[in-house]
């Protein structure tokens, strides 16, 4: 049985780039936890599948920092997503896994 991350609401705003294409979007992170978040965006213009893996990059004024996480897109319903978090160091072998 695996155990469920806390999550919290929040209002930030964060850029998404999908690996392997171009472009990005800008979104509302709605919650967080330690293992993934959820997503929320207002346009359709760039378009988030489930599968995707993706760079979020979050920008904390309050702190003068960015944060980059890399996740995988678990669902999509609408203009929101959910993605699960991965490390960095296991980008690359998932892009060779997913085109293989």
């Amino acid at each position: 049985m695996s155990k469920v991350s806390p999550r919290f609401r929040t209002k930030e705003r964060a850029t998404v780039e999908i690996y392997g294409r171009n472009g990005h979007m800008i979104v509302s992170v709605r919650d967080l936890s330690a293992t993934g978040a959820c997503l929320e965006w207002q346009h359709e213009d760039y378009e988030i599948r489930e599968g995707d893996l993706v760079r979020v990059t979050v920008v904390l004024k309050s702190l003068g920092r960015k944060h980059h996480v890399n996740g995988e897109v678990m669902w999509r319903d609408g203009n929101r997503s959910g993605i699960s978090f991965i490390p960095s160091n296991q980008v690359l072998d998932r892009l060779i896994e997913k085109s293989a």
